[in-house]
């Protein structure tokens, strides 16, 4: 259903608007892990992003380990990174938003996310976390990472073991 004139048209846009913050211009960097979450959290980006008008920014952290060059060619990595970008760009297709993918090799996935949102000047990031059976409160250094210096808002999503 397509509302084209009325309070429901208004109320989507401002609640879209509202997540991004106030006066903030600027796209939504959505984080693709690979957890069970990632739909969800595409599928959120992406209704927010359509109704504010902006861009979503998939990306995808390839983390190298510090063994090999930072250009080395990962296979088995990208293959999956392509894999899983492709199923996020079709449900932001579905969706109607504008997005754009991009898969990002680096030491740690925490600076190369926060590089990403500032490059992009985003509003918004979303990321997702699922916690371990081991330590239930400590959070990942990435998403640590991620909070303590993103230069936007940050929606962190969470999901129990």
């Amino acid at each position: 259903m397509v509302h084209l004139w009325g309070s429901k048209v208004k109320e989507e846009t401002e609640i879209s608007k509202s997540a991004l913050g106030e006066c903030a211009v600027g796209d939504i960097a959505i984080v693709v892990s690979g957890e069970k979450l990632d739909s969800n959290l595409i599928y959120l980006g992406c209704q927010m992003a359509k109704g504010a008008r902006r861009k979503v920014h998939l990306v995808h952290v390839i983390e190298v380990p510090r063994s090999l060059p930072l250009k080395a060619v990962l296979t088995q990595e990208s293959e999956r990174a392509d894999q899983m970008l492709t199923s996020a760009l079709a449900i932001a297709e579905r969706i109607g938003c504008d997005a754009i993918a991009e898969v990002v090799q680096a030491r740690d996935a925490g600076p190369a996310i926060v590089d990403e949102a500032r490059d992009h000047n985003c509003a918004l990031l979303l990321i997702s976390f699922v916690r371990s059976n081991k330590n239930h409160s400590e959070l990942s250094k990435t998403v640590f990472y991620v909070l303590a210096n993103a230069p936007c808002r940050v929606w962190l999503v969470q999901d129990p073991a």
